[in-house]
Parts: C-alpha cells; sequence; structure tokens
C-alpha cells in the first residue's frame, strides 16, 4: 500500500484496502501510507486516505506528521485536502520545526498564507531558536513575511546566534524583506552575540540600498562590533566606496580605531582597496568633510531659472522676440541678434565646396563674420528651399535675464520643417513654459493652421500621466502661451481700456484652441498680442507678467536646488573650455567628473538629481542610448543644437546632401574637421535615431537626407500570371487619432532609421533587403516584400506574398506594424494612433484608390458576431481576408477588440472616456447612470467623494474590472454605452482600443512558418528578438 500511495495508483491502493490491507500500517521509517502519499503529493490517493477517518496528527519516527509531508512537498492541494481536518499546527519534527517554519522555507509561497488563516502558534521556535519569520527571512519570499508580520509574528525575536529577522535578510541579500521589516518597525540597532548590527551586516555585503534605508531611519552609525569595527570599517576592508559615501553622509567617524588599533581609512590600505582609501583620505578632514556633506543638502531657494521654448513657423517672431525680451533696445538688438546668428554659421572651406559639404573653421568660436557662408542658391530651387535667408538653423539657447520677470534658458526651435525630426529629443517636459507664435499679419485660417500644428506638436511629445483628472484632465498639464506677433495698430484699430488690441476673430479662433486642448495643457486665457520690435508695447507687458507668474508657479512645484548646484555650473564652464571641441561625455564620465574634481561624497542619486536640475535650467542634455547602456551627457547645449543640428538639418546642406543619405564615418571629418574622434559625433547622431548603420555597405544612413525618389515600378503587377494569382495582398494605414493631422511626417524618417536597425539585427541578411527613399520604403524577405510609404497624412503599409504562406504573412505584415507605432510611439508618446485596413481584394487589382476599413467598422463588426466587414466603397470582405490573408489558422488565435477587458484599455481611451463622460449631461447620460448601468451603485458614494481630482468614469470602470471582470470587456461596455444613448462615446471607444490581440496557444502554429525578416522589438530596445513565423 506505501508503494501504490508513493506512485499514486488510487485503483490499487483501494483495491488492497478493500481486500483488508492496513491503512494505518507503518514502514520502517514509522511513515503510513498518508505520510507517503503527503510526501510525494499525490493528491488522489491522500483523499482517499483522509476520507477514511484517519488520525491526521500520526507521527512517525522523525516526529512528522503528514501535513509536514504534504508543506515539505509544496504541493498546495494536498495541504489544502489536510487543512481541512484540522490537523495540530503546534507538532514540531525532529528538528523542531513545526509546519509553518517548513511553509517558510518552502518554494511555495502560497502556503503561508494558508497557514496562517488558521491561527497558528507564531513564537515557536526550532532547535535552532529560530521562529517562523527567521526561516521566511532567510528564504526570501516577501509575501510569507508580510504575512507572518500582518499575523503579529514577534519581529525582533532573536535565534541562537542573538540575530533577528532583519539580519538573517540582510545576511542572504534580501533587501526588500529587510526593508519590509524596517517599514514595520522592527530594531535597527540590535547587535547579535558578534556585536554586528544590521548595517554591519549590510555594509560587510555590500547592499548599497539597505544602508542608505538604515541611515536615512537614523540608525548608529558607529556602533561596534565585538572586533571594535565600525560599519565603515567593513565598508573600507571589502572596498564597498559607494557604502562609504553614504555612511560619510551619515557622519560616520572616520577617527575610530578597531581592536588592531586601524581606522578605516588604514583598513582600505591594508586590504589593497585603493579607491576606498583615496576617498577617505579625501575626507579625513572633519572641516573638508563636513563642506563637502552640506553641499548635498537642498537649498530652502528655488533654481535660478527654468526654461521658455519658443516655437512657432518661420517668420513668426521668434528670434525678433527673445532679442526684445532680453534688452530694452528693440530694434538695435534684433541687428545684433542677426550679425551673431550669421558670425555663429561657418564658413565652407575652399576644399569641400566642391563636394557641397559644409564645414567650420575648426571651432565652436567663429572666426568668420561672412554672411555669404550661407549659400542659399543650391536650396532655392529644391524642397528644401528655406522661407528665407535669416531662418534659425536648429535649436538657439541662451540665457535671458527678462526684467521683472527672472532668469530664463530661452530655447528657440527653429521652424523650418527638416528640423522637426529630432526635436522630441528636446520637449516634452512640463516644468518649463511654451510659447507658440503666430503672425497676426496672416489670414485667420493659416494662423488657425499654425496654431494647431504645434499644439498638436506638443500634445504628441508629451507623455500622458496617471492619474486621469476630472473631464480626462492630465494630472501634469504643460504650460502653453500663444502669442500673436507683428501686431500693429493698423491690424487692430481697436483697443480695451488697458490699451491692449481687441480681435474678435483672434479671441474665437483661440477660444477654440483652448477648448480642444484644455485637457492636456494649461493655457492662459488672456489675448497677447504684440509687436516684437517695440518693447513699451502693451502687449509685451502682458506677456512678461505671464512669464513671471508661470516662472513662480513652476519653481514653486520643484525640488529645491543641491548646494552643489551652483558650484557644478561654475565647473562646466572650465570642462566646457577642455571639451571645446566635442563638449560631450559619458555618463559614467560625468560621475567620475562630479566626484573627482567638486565632491567625492557625491553619491549616483545625487548625480542623477543634478543633472536634472541642469537640465532644467537649461545648462546641459541628457541623452538616453536605447542602444546599449552608456548614456551621455551633452555639456553645450547651444553647441549641440545650432552648430551640430543646426548645420546638418540645414537647407544649405540638405540641398547638396549625399541623395541617397548614405556617409561614411569619415565623411563627418569634411562637415567637423575639429572633431577628434567622428566616431564619438556618429554615435551620437545614432542615439539621436538620426541614422542607422548599413550592414551591406558600412556606411551610415541618414533617411533624413535621403532626396531621391521611389521609382514607380516598386509596386506593380507580377509578369507571371500565375503568380500574380496564387498572390495574397494586405494593407493597412496607420493614422493618428483625429485632430491630429500632420503628426507622422516628422517621424517618418525614425521609421526608416528602425527599419534599418530591425534588417541589421536580423541575422539572414542574405535573403531580406530594404531599399529606402524619400518618404518610401520597400522590404524583401525571401518570397514576401512589403512597402511602406507616406499616404496623406498616414503611414501606409502593404505587404503581399505566396497564398500557401498566408500565415507568414500575417507575421509580416504584424511584425510592420508593430515596428511602425513602436517608432511613432518614442517620437510622440501621445500620439494616439489608429488602423485602417485596406481591401486586400483593391489591392490585388492595384486599384489606385482602393478602399478602406476604419476602426469604426471593425468593431461593428465584431459586435454584429459578422465574418464580413463593409469597407468605404460599400463593398464588403471578410475579415479573415482583410486582417489575416485568409488564413484561418491565424484567426482561431485572434482575441477580438471586443473581447479585450476594461482592465487592458490604454490612456488613450480612457482619457477619451472621462472627456466625454466626466462632465453633467442634460439629459443625465453621464457617469453617474453608467454606474447604474454597470451595476455599482455601491462604489458611487466612494467614488463621488474624490471630487473632480479624478474622473469619476475612470474610477467606474476600474471598479467594474474589479467586481465584474467576467462582464469588463470592451464589447459589453460599448453596448451598455449604446443603451446609454452615448453613441460617441462608443465610437471614441471603437477609434482608441486595439482591433484585435494576437496570442497564439501552441508553440507548434509557430514553428510551421518562416522567418519574416523584420525585428519586432522596436528600435530602441536594448534586446532585438526576431519572431519566429
Amino acid at each position: 500500500m506505501h508503494c501504490a500511495a508513493k506512485y499514486g495508483h488510487a485503483e490499487v491502493f483501494n483495491y488492497f484496502h478493500m481486500k483488508g490491507g492496513n491503512i494505518c500500517a507503518r514502514d520502517d521509517n514509522g511513515d503510513t501510507p498518508l505520510h507517503v502519499a503527503c510526501r510525494f503529493a499525490q493528491h488522489t490517493v491522500a483523499g482517499y486516505v483522509a476520507n477514511e477517518k484517519i488520525d491526521v496528527d500520526s507521527i512517525n519516527k522523525t516526529g512528522e506528521t503528514a501535513l509536514h509531508c504534504a508543506v515539505e512537498s509544496a504541493d498546495t492541494r494536498v495541504v489544502r485536502l489536510l487543512l481541512q481536518l484540522r490537523p495540530r499546527l503546534d507538532l514540531p519534527n525532529a528538528s523542531g520545526d513545526t509546519v509553518l517554519h517548513l511553509a517558510a522555507d518552502s518554494i511555495n509561497p502560497r502556503i503561508v498564507p494558508l497557514l496562517v488563516c488558521l491561527a497558528p502558534p507564531l513564537h515557536l521556535r526550532n532547535i535552532r531558536e529560530e521562529t517562523p519569520l527567521h526561516v521566511a527571512a532567510a528564504r526570501g519570499h516577501v509575501d510569507c513575511v508580510q504575512a507572518l508580520l500582518d499575523a503579529n509574528s514577534p519581529i525582533d525575536a532573536v535565534e541562537q546566534d542573538g540575530k533577528t529577522a532583519l539580519i538573517i535578510a540582510l545576511e542572504n541579500g534580501n533587501v526588500d524583506i529587510a526593508s519590509i521589516l524596517i517599514t514595520n518597525g522592527c530594531d535597527i540597532n540590535h547587535a547579535d552575540h558578534h556585536g554586528d548590527t544590521a548595517l554591519h551586516i549590510a555594509s560587510k555585503h555590500g547592499l548599497l540600498q539597505a544602508v542608505q534605508t538604515l541611515c536615512h531611519c537614523a540608525v548608529t552609525v558607529d556602533s561596534v562590533n565585538a572586533n571594535k569595527k565600525t560599519a565603515l570599517h567593513l565598508a573600507a576592508h571589502y572596498g564597498h566606496v559607494d557604502i562609504i559615501r553614504v555612511l560619510l553622509l551619515a557622519r560616520a567617524d572616520v577617527t575610530l580605531r578597531g581592536d588592531d588599533g586601524l581606522t578605516a581609512e588604514l583598513v582600505a590600505v591594508a586590504a589593497e582597496r585603493l579607491e576606498a582609501h583615496s576617498l577617505l583620505k579625501m575626507v579625513k578632514s572633519q572641516e573638508i568633510r563636513e563642506e563637502y556633506i552640506s553641499q548635498l543638502y537642498p537649498l530652502d531657494t528655488s533654481l535660478r531659472r527654468i526654461k521658455l521654448k519658443l516655437l512657432g513657423h518661420s517668420q513668426s517672431g521668434k528670434t525678433r522676440l527673445v532679442q526684445t525680451l532680453h534688452s530694452s533696445r528693440g530694434i538695435s538688438s534684433f541687428l545684433e541678434s542677426v550679425t551673431r546668428r550669421i558670425s555663429d554659421h561657418y564658413s565652407p572651406s575652399s576644399s569641400m565646396k566642391d563636394d557641397g559639404i559644409h564645414s567650420t573653421n575648426g571651432s565652436f568660436v567663429s572666426e568668420s563674420n561672412n554672411n555669404s557662408s550661407f549659400d542659399l542658391a543650391a536650396a532655392a530651387g529644391s524642397k528644401y528651399a528655406p522661407p528665407h535667408s535669416q531662418y534659425t538653423r536648429g535649436i538657439d539657447v541662451q540665457t535671458v535675464n527678462i526684467n521683472g520677470c527672472g532668469e530664463f534658458s530661452v530655447w528657440e526651435f527653429g521652424g523650418y520643417e527638416p528640423m522637426h525630426t529630432c526635436y522630441d529629443h528636446f520637449v516634452g517636459n512640463a516644468d518649463c513654459i511654451h510659447l507658440i507664435l503666430y503672425r497676426t499679419s496672416d489670414p485667420t485660417e493659416v494662423q488657425y493652421k499654425q496654431i494647431l500644428y504645434w499644439m498638436n506638436f506638443l500634445k504628441g511629445r508629451v507623455t500622458p500621466f496617471e492619474p486621469i483628472g476630472h473631464c480626462g484632465f492630465s494630472s501634469r498639464r504643460s504650460k502653453v502661451i500663444i502669442v500673436g506677433t507683428h501686431a500693429t495698430s493698423s491690424l487692430f484699430p481697436q483697443m480695451n481700456q488697458e490699451g491692449e488690441y481687441v480681435s474678435s476673430d483672434i479671441e474665437a479662433m483661440l477660444n477654440t484652441v483652448r477648448l480642444r486642448f484644455e485637457t492636456h495643457f494649461d493655457m492662459d486665457h488672456r489675448l497677447i498680442l504684440l509687436d516684437a520690435t517695440n518693447p513699451s508695447c502693451i502687449g509685451m507687458k502682458t506677456l512678461k507678467m505671464e512669464l513671471a507668474k508661470c516662472r513662480t508657479n513652476i519653481l514653486a512645484k520643484l525640488l529645491k536646488p543641491l548646494a552643489i548646484l551652483d558650484t557644478v555650473v561654475n565647473h562646466l564652464n572650465l570642462v566646457r573650455k577642455k571639451h571645446a571641441n566635442f563638449p560631450v561625455i559619458t555618463w559614467p564620465d560625468f560621475i567620475q567628473l562630479v566626484r573627482n574634481e567638486i565632491n567625492p561624497l557625491t553619491g549616483d542619486a545625487h548625480c542623477r538629481q543634478i543633472v536634472q536640475q541642469l537640465q532644467l535650467i537649461g545648462e546641459l542634455v541628457y541623452l538616453r542610448n536605447d542602444l546599449c547602456d552608456a548614456d551621455y551627457v551633452v555639456l553645450n547645449a547651444e553647441w549641440f543644437g545650432t552648430h551640430i543640428l543646426g548645420q546638418l538639418l540645414s537647407a544649405e546642406f540638405l540641398s547638396k546632401a549625399s541623395p541617397n543619405g548614405s556617409y561614411h564615418t569619415s565623411s563627418l571629418a569634411k562637415i567637423f574637421p575639429e572633431i577628434p574622434e567622428q566616431s564619438d559625433l556618429m554615435t551620437i547622431l545614432e542615439v539621436l535615431q538620426l541614422c542607422a548603420p548599413d550592414a551591406r555597405t558600412g556606411a551610415h544612413e541618414f533617411p533624413v537626407f535621403i532626396q531621391t525618389e521611389a521609382p514607380d515600378s516598386i509596386w506593380r503587377p507580377y509578369s507571371l500570371k500565375e503568380k500574380e494569382r496564387d498572390t495574397v495582398y494586405g494593407g493597412v494605414r496607420i493614422l493618428p487619432m483625429r485632430g491630429m493631422e500632420r503628426s507622422l511626417h516628422s517621424t517618418f524618417p525614425r521609421i526608416q532609421v528602425a527599419l534599418r536597425r530591425s534588417i541589421n539585427d536580423y541575422q539572414p541578411a542574405k535573403d531580406t533587403q530594404l531599399h529606402q527613399w524619400s518618404e518610401c520604403s520597400k522590404l524583401v524577405s525571401q518570397d514576401r516584400e512589403a512597402v511602406i510609404r507616406m499616404v496623406g497624412d498616414a503611414v501606409e503599409i502593404r505587404a503581399r506574398g505566396p497564398s500557401e504562406s498566408a500565415t507568414s504573412m500575417f507575421y509580416f505584415m504584424e511584425d510592420l506594424i508593430n515596428l511602425v507605432e513602436h517608432a511613432a510611439a518614442e517620437v510622440g508618446p501621445g500620439i494616439s494612433l489608429e488602423r485602417h485596413f485596406i481591401s486586400p481584394k483593391h489591392l490585388k487589382e492595384h486599384r489606385e484608390h482602393p478602399a478602406l476599413f476604419p476602426p469604426e467598422s471593425m468593431m461593428e463588426m465584431q459586435q454584429r458576431e459578422s465574418l464580413s466587414v463593409k469597407g468605404t466603397q460599400d463593398e464588403e470582405e471578410l475579415f479573415t481576408d482583410v486582417v489575416c490573408f485568409g488564413s484561418r489558422d491565424v484567426a482561431r488565435h485572434l482575441t477580438l477588440g471586443i473581447d479585450v477587458g476594461v482592465a487592458d484599455l490604454q490612456m488613450a481611451s480612457r482619457c477619451e472616456l472621462a472627456c466625454l463622460l466626466d462632465p453633467p449631461h442634460a439629459m443625465g447620460r453621464d457617469w453617474s447612470i453608467l454606474a447604474v448601468k454597470l451595476q455599482l451603485t455601491d462604489q458611487v458614494p466612494d467614488v463621488d467623494s474624490t471630487g473632480q481630482s479624478l474622473s469619476r468614469t475612470d474610477q467606474l470602470l476600474n471598479e467594474w474590472a474589479i467586481h465584474h471582470p467576467e462582464q469588463a470587456s470592451v464589447g459589453n461596455l460599448c453596448r451598455i454605452l449604446v443603451e446609454l444613448g452615448r453613441c460617441d462615446a462608443r465610437d471614441a471607444l471603437y477609434r482608441t482600443v486595439p482591433l484585435y490581440v494576437f496570442a497564439p496557444l501552441e508553440d507548434q502554429f509557430l514553428l510551421e512558418t518562416n522567418d519574416s525578416g523584420v525585428v519586432s522589438s522596436c528600435h530602441s530596445s536594448s534586446e532585438h528578438n526576431p519572431i519566429n513565423i
């Protein structure tokens, strides 16, 4: 019977039992069949024996009950079975372990909460004097520790060596558990029998986060152990420099000596820890040490300045306004600024004029004031023609102290459109002021379109933040001020009592803009019209008052600067001179610079805060490198914005750039000869995603430079009729959400960079070819091909391949769609995208204007449970043909959009619903009636109590997903919205939810397909895993 119990043969076990076998018989170890069945997790046999009403607390020769065996098996089902019999939980085995001790040491963390529910004794100890909390702290299961603490387990109990659960957790490197214990009020200064405290243990083992937490909780930092060693001695001995910094900031005494007579500095010398010794030697003086410490505390004052970002089309008056804000000398200042701007651009060397590549004179400081450096003749007749010769090139950065407003770092973004492709690296932060300028002398329609462009540009590049506020308001709205320039009394003869220009047409236009964007931006309701050439005009005074108010509000919300910040700012001027030709360093180099030349106690967290504050005041640019772990710090924002980007993306350079956008690293030496290592600059341009290496040629491809137009023959019917007949087609247009037109134009070069990187990361490149032209790319992978191009406001993808490879074609298309959407999200995280599928029938017929299937049609088809969907030309096609290339195997693994859970809704969908359903409705068709429809009337008081700080609609949907997860689907929500009479909300949901989710259930399905040739993960990911399809 024991063998049958061991191997789970329930029928055999039952047979023996029916033949008179003793169900309580014991083997040589004293185990009953129940012990054996539980030890080997044989649930069925254990259930059989349990039904025979045997003694569940019977013990074997090692003192184990059946429950001990069940817990050791880590099988939750067997444990639950025995707990129904109400066994004793206080019986120890031969090692003194109760079932709770064993559960705390189990690989299955779900057993402890099961036992705790039955109120077991928590204070019992094993032969090592350990409580279950000691065991759980050593094992490392957070849930087990939390369950024991919630049941009031003695938190400061000590085992045989005098160690608490905190010390044991740290000895085993379980920092997260140590944090829980500290949060629950354990004794952080307790010492074990060797005199070691938690701080000693954490310092010895290099547990930086634990040391930081303990010091933050005011641990006794100079506590000594039996060898009279402090935590600082141990950190020095083991060379944990970061921990030494933390201990010194906590004012650890560097003069204390151990029983060997050595200070921490001498301990580091003896252990040959050179870096630790160097640090301790630098802070030996208490006066110097205190000065370093004081530098790393925040001041009571605010930051000295914030950024003021100016955006607008060319000739909207940005440069003139900056100069007027800079001084009160008006037009003379403007003329000086023009001279400065001209002198800051570089004359081409004589050796390069024939090559059409502009060069500098070898230094960021210009040596020429020659206006002829702007060779616009070549650009004048091309698509790169600038609006005027003195247009702003790149991003002009300067510090301006505005009279009556304070100090600003003014960033003037050039309106020249090719430069917009890289602006996402410099906008998106809400802790600054955005000025959007338009020219009042332009027609109202032109003004409106320009304002909408820049508002959408900002909206798309600002990452939305949780939680969603009332009516869909973002929790962190960026400040935007819209300013009309070139205002004169002839244009605006009417004025108000304050002498400000008045225009009912412009006021109505701006009110429309405010209503459209108020959920995302904090916008002033005053009409600001000014003449930038007149510093004393009323509009200028109004603008300055608004700037002063906004500056005060923003500074009040920001963290106070560290005392070290001014020292770093001053030191940066010296560092810039040292790196004048290429003021870029890596993030680790920046950390070492701060530590070696300013303050050796500066930790990583301090450096992150310093860089963040330096960015806020416009002193430098931090570039996150998603290609590898080496981020970069640009020490001179003006050099970066004007000299590098302003030159590469200027009309003069683009008009003469390589037609195919291909440049070798050596080519950069002709453009920027002063930079010693051209590969370093190419790396920075890669980080900016302006280029990608071309594995075929060894050069770098700059899609923004490509001028060659795609040939007409890239998408024609196959010449062989049989091949055309056996080919399946599919396509999709990826559009920005309604109202955000033209948002994807500046992202397309970045999509092309992502495509090139994807091909590089795909190993069998011999079967895959990528050809790229201006606003068009063609990808050929084995017998499949696709064209990706701009069509109006959309990125269009067309794909075709053999009909027998329909499943593979679906993967091919999905990889391309995901790449495009991911690349677009990298540039514009606030741009919600829609998929409009293209008629495969019309694609196969090569119609010039094929029918589309918008999201509303696709979702409505799903709601009707139909198999076909109607397109824009009133023709119906099968859903499987439109989406799956006719593959029913793919269709079986699709989760339709209507079946997506409400809990999985994207933020764009939730914001749209909040915007529509939060405001009171005249007929009561708002969130309150929705609560009734969702059967959440009991939750209404709690939801309503939040007032207007949070979206009531969003809270309701969260509650619905929690209380009714099976019903909380997109399809059911849409049906309820229609019953509510809110088809507008349903349509908004249709446009923003995923039309389907592909999740194959069987790995076998993946093996039947071929490699797509496209890496599905985005180019910015640190890992690239091609999908095998």
